[in-house]
Order: structure tokens, then sequence, then C-alpha cells
């Protein structure tokens, strides 16, 4: 659902809910928080879906309870409350982020990542990236898979390349395979992100 397809209280309900009455805000929660819902659903299917409809609900509540802020001349009634809501997800992102990568890597002996405030962009950006590899991801196999892996791991090392290309196949010139089989991967990707309509200048980072 895009913005601009929302359906919006009525001029009426948006005056009467500024001025703080009870009434235009139940009948302007029940019209907006569904739609508030499911476009949320749709724009970051890769959080936890109860996780998303909690933000929505909270966010609601609390413009709700701030009546006083929203200026209906500024903007629509749908557009002030994703803006919230996206702020709130960006934290949500990373905080679940930072959740996985404790869970995957020893805590000991690792740096901890440091995550700076991140805009509605640039959250946008970072969960289309896991979107596209994750479609990616199924789409490959064997040793094209397993170096997709290692370079979104930031493994630098080509001994790591090595051990994959020796378990698929035997590699006669190493350095040469290594480059053969990453440059036909790039090229896999960017025919990927192309099918499936992402900017791939803004994903593929060689």
């Amino acid at each position: 659902m895009d913005e601009t397809a929302f359906q919006q209280p009525t001029v009426e309900q948006l005056s009467a809910f500024t001025q703080g009455d009870p009434i235009a805000k139940d009948d302007i929660a029940h019209l907006i928080l569904p739609q508030l819902a499911r476009w949320a659903w749709r724009h970051y299917p890769n959080l936890p879906r109860d996780e998303v409809q909690s933000v929505v609900n909270g966010v609601l509540a609390e413009v709700l309870l701030n009546h006083k802020r929203y200026d209906p001349h500024q903007s629509s009634f749908t557009t002030y409350a994703i803006h919230l809501i996206r702020l709130r997800l960006a934290s949500l992102y990373h905080a679940l982020k930072r959740i996985k990568e404790f869970q995957d890597l020893p805590c000991e002996n690792q740096p901890q990542p440091a995550y700076n405030s991140t805009d509605a962009v640039g959250l946008d950006k970072s969960i289309e990236r896991d979107q596209f590899f994750g479609a990616a991801m199924k789409r490959l196999e064997g040793a094209e898979k397993e170096f997709l892996r290692l370079m979104l791991q930031g493994e630098k090392r080509q001994d790591a390349f090595v051990q994959v290309l020796a378990h698929y196949c035997s590699a006669k010139h190493q350095g040469r395979d290594i480059k053969n089989v990453k440059a036909k991967l790039l090229r896999k990707l960017q025919a990927f992100a192309s099918e499936m309509g992402y900017e791939a200048d803004d994903l593929i980072r060689e």
C-alpha cells in the first residue's frame, strides 16, 4: 500500500481530534490502525510480525495521546504516523540484529558493534539488502553460494575461498579460479537484482 492510497480521516474528524475529542480519537484509531499495520508488515517483512504490530500500536497510541503535536495542515495523519513508525522500527531492527549477533557469535573475545542512530532511509537500505541477499542465497548453489556467504561475512583471506573450491572442484590455478567464481557470482547477483527490481549499485559492493 502506497502512502498516498491510505483512507484518511475526514476534516471534521481531524478538527475534533486536535481538540482532544475522545470520540474522534476512537474513530481515527479504528480507521487508521489496520492500514498502518498492513503497510508496516508489507514494508518490513524481515522483522517479526508481532513486534512490528507492537510498534505500530505504540506509535498510534502515542499520537492519540499527544494530539496537540499533530498539525493537519503540515501533513496527512498517516504520513505523520509513518514517520514515527519508521524511526521506531529502525531501533527495533538494530536491536534484533544485535541480539542475533550475540546468539551467533561467542560473546567473549568479540568486539561489540557500534551503532549510530539510523534514519528511515538507512533502515530501508539495510532491510532491502537483507531481503535481496536472502533471496539470492536460495537461488545459488555450490561454490557460488559459499562464496557469497563468505563475502557477506566480510571474509578476506584467500585460503577460505580456496577451501571452498577444493570442496566443490579441483582448482588448478587457485587465484585465477577464485576471481572467475567471484566474477560469475557478481554477474548473477546483478541479474537477480535487475530481475527483482532492486538497484544493483546500492546492494552489491565488490
